[in-house]
């Protein structure tokens, strides 16, 4: 027995019913103009004063550069280091900053155990402690100039070197390693270490996600790395938005550390 989809349309034409709606169908998808008009449903998207998406959901190579100056409801902090002013810089040795436009070189004394260091700190004229009870995010683009023998420390908190006792989150280079670091000074310090695939003396950009009490998400070139639950500080105990340092472990040769961006956010 003959189903209704399947009779012709007509007497003069052989195209089935279900055909003829197939091809309608096709032809709709394939309509560039199709729901433009006023009050249908692409219309309406295109007009709204708010367009919803999921939180995080739109990615930096979707937006064009300069097009969102300012994130609302956030506190942000920009640097691409041609400039010293709002920051502070020290070492121990003969530390030298070099800056040119669109980046900087720290670059250490020739003796072993000398340093090198950029940050910026409240006093520094940006206001408040970095507090990573507002979900911080610390971005920024570095090349280790000599892996092998400079030892690198990049975070957010605190205002030194990574040591066990402090609240900090970001990434540590040493001996062609690169670690995702997290310290509490209510608990001790968590190192994942990732192996030796990346080549830190290329340029790459890194990006560090704390998510209050919960956990710290890593990201290298925009993908994820690694993440951790155990030591995510709490609080604004230490001072540095973001903090950038470079330490000399041979004799006889400089270490420098190229750092070209740096991006700090929390929530207001």
């Amino acid at each position: 027995m003959d189903t209704w989809g399947s009779l012709p349309k007509s007497q003069i034409d052989d195209e089935t019913i279900e055909e003829a709606i197939a091809r309608i169908v096709d032809e709709h998808n394939a309509d560039e103009t199709a729901h433009l008009e006023l009050g249908q449903s692409l219309q309406s998207h295109k007009a709204s004063d708010i367009i919803d998406h999921l939180a995080s959901s739109i990615i930096a190579d979707k937006l064009a550069g300069g097009s969102v100056p300012i994130l609302y409801g956030k506190r942000c902090i920009y640097s691409n280091f041609d400039s010293l002013d709002g920051l502070s810089v020290g070492g121990v040795g003969t530390e030298v900053l070099k800056c040119v436009l669109g980046g900087s070189s720290l670059q250490t004394g020739n003796v072993n155990n000398d340093t090198a260091f950029v940050r910026c700190n409240p006093n520094a004229g940006f206001g408040d402690n970095p507090n990573f009870d507002k979900n911080p995010i610390l971005s920024f683009r570095i090349k280790v100039m000599d892996r092998g023998y400079a030892e690198c420390h990049c975070h957010i908190g605190y205002s030194g070197f990574q040591n066990s006792a402090s609240d900090y989150v970001g990434f540590k280079f040493y001996q062609n390693h690169i670690y995702c670091v997290s310290c509490s000074s209510s608990g001790s310090l968590t190192s994942f270490d990732l192996g030796t695939t990346i080549n830190s003396e290329s340029i790459h950009d890194y990006r560090v996600e704390i998510f209050a009490g919960i956990n710290v998400l890593f990201y290298i070139d925009d993908v994820l790395v690694h993440e951790t639950t155990t030591n995510v500080p709490t609080g604004d105990n230490e001072s540095s938005c973001f903090f950038f340092g470079v330490k000399n472990s041979l004799d006889g040769g400089e270490q420098t550390l190229g750092v070209f961006l740096a991006s700090y956010q929390e929530t207001i």
